[in-house]
Formats: C-alpha cells, structure tokens, sequence
C-alpha cells in the first residue's frame, strides 16, 4: 500500500514533471544567463580588437563581477517565474490537484529551486569561462581557479609588516576563512528560499514586493541594532583613536571581547545564522504549501 505521505515512487514521477515545467518555463533564461561567460567575453574581444586592434580577454574579477550580478538576478527572478503562479486561482487549483502528497511537492520545489537550478547555472557558467580561458591566454586566471586557489592570507600580509603579521596572524587566519566559497552556498541557497517564499504569499510584482519586505526589514533591524553598537563599541574606537596606544591582539580581545570573538569564529557564527534563517525559510515555505487553498 502506497503512503499517503511520501512514497518514493510517486515523488520520482513528480519530481521529473516537475522538472520539465521548470525547463519550458525557465529553461531558455538560465541558459541565456549561464552563456554569458562566453557571449560577454566575445564583445568585449570584439570591441578591444575594433579599437585598439588587438585581442584582449575580459580580466578575471570583472568576470567574477558579471557573474556575481547575473547571479543575483537567478536568484530574485528564477523562484517567482516557476512557482508564482501558485497564488492563481486556477493554477493553484490544478497545483493542489495533482496527484502528489503536500510533501512531495514541497521537496521537489525545494530541490529545484534550492540545488538545481544554482547547480546548473554555476557548471555552466564556470565551465564555459574554464574553456575560454584555456583557448584564449589573454584571459588570464579563470574564476574557478580565483576563487578556490587564491592565496588571500598572503595578499592581506602584503599589507603588513612582518612584526604585525606575527602578532595579528591567528585572527588574520580566521578573517580570511570567509573568502572561502563553500561558505556561501547557505546564502546563495537562503537567497532563492526568500524569494521563493514571496512568490507563494504575494498575488502581483512577486519580486519586488519580496525586495521591498527585505529592505524594510533591513532598515527596522538597523534602527534597532545602530543604538546597541554605538553604545557598546563606537564609544570605545572613539576614545582609542584619540590616544596613543598601540592596538594589540590582546587589547583588542580585551576592549572588544564579543566582537573578537566572532572575528575568531566567523566560520561557525555565519554557518549557525545562515542554518537557523534557513531552517525558518523552509519552515515558513513548508506551511503555505500545506495551508495553500483556492
């Protein structure tokens, strides 16, 4: 006897019409913006070659801009356009109809907006600049290997000297752990999760109006924040800066306890926020898919 709940069967037969929905309705988008690698580096090939008469390659961190914009646009644009026409009525209609446990569908949705459309969008688009920058020497570092092998401990060392660098080398170890990418696959995941969540609750301009929640929440928790770290440490720079003393690790833990203890473990208070916002995010989507009705 088939669960009413989640039964495996049934979800894998879901999932991949599910999948195909995706791919009539966002298919063509993801691919115009995962080529982009390739199409923006042709122009600019093109343009420096008409004016200058010379060939020369895109440069890696203005590809790595590219990609962190095009990015943002999958993220606010992709949730919307898959699943927004839930909130109409007869779409929804359908939706509910479908033969297909509340669960089921839930995961599918999280999957394909949470892992597989990221997943696709980044082996594009990192693939394409791998190839271009191994064809073309003008191109430089490819972004895979800026981001995964860059030395970003010696490049901030650079900056010190060497008595500095052994003082303040353990905290620089930790600081520099957030350049490790890894670290932002929660955002990314947390980001399509917030957009997500708007396309299920509002009717109309789905991604504007899940933006401007964003930013009015960002605002209030300013308002709310600023007060507490002008008390709690601006007063305590203000006074440090008018004087002569030497900023030490050990001055800086004792002046500073909390926020050296976070500068110490970035890592895991990133990983614990992002987890816990994750967790309400899916709580939240899970319950307007339960709850949804037409």
């Amino acid at each position: 006897m088939e669960s009413e709940v989640f039964n495996m069967n049934r979800f894998w037969r879901y999932f991949k019409s599910d999948f195909n929905a995706f791919i009539s309705r966002y298919g063509i988008t993801l691919l115009v913006l995962s080529t982009m690698a390739v199409t923006s580096y042709a122009f600019n090939g093109l343009i420096t070659l008409l004016t200058t008469g010379h060939w020369f390659g895109t440069v890696a961190p203005i590809r790595f801009l590219l990609f962190f914009v095009l990015g943002i646009v999958v993220v606010m644009t992709a949730p919307a356009k898959l699943y927004g026409h839930l909130t109409d009525r007869k779409e929804g209609s359908a939706f509910i109809m479908l033969p297909a446990s509340r669960l089921e569908k839930y995961v599918s949705m999280i999957l394909i907006t949470g892992i597989v459309i990221p997943l696709i969008f980044g082996l594009i688009y990192f693939g394409l600049d791998i190839m271009v920058c191994m064809l073309d020497k003008t191109c430089g570092q490819s972004m895979f290997s800026l981001m995964f092998f860059t030395d970003f401990k010696s490049l901030f060392a650079s900056t010190l000297s060497s008595s500095e660098m052994l003082e303040w080398s353990p905290l620089m170890n930790d600081i520099t752990s957030v350049f490790t990418p890894f670290l932002y696959l929660d955002d990314v995941f947390q980001g399509l999760m917030v957009f997500l969540l708007g396309a299920l609750i509002f009717k109309t301009s789905k991604t504007g109006k899940t933006l401007g929640c964003l930013i009015l929440l960002g605002l209030s928790l300013e308002m709310i924040l600023s007060p507490i770290i002008a008390v709690s440490s601006i007063n305590k720079f203000q006074v440090m800066m008018g004087t002569d003393i030497n900023m030490t690790p050990a001055l800086f833990s004792e002046t500073f306890p909390l926020i050296s203890w976070m500068l110490h473990h970035v890592v895991l208070v990133d990983t614990l926020w992002d987890g816990m916002l994750n967790c309400l995010l899916l709580f939240l989507i899970w319950l307007r898919v339960k709850r949804m009705k037409h």
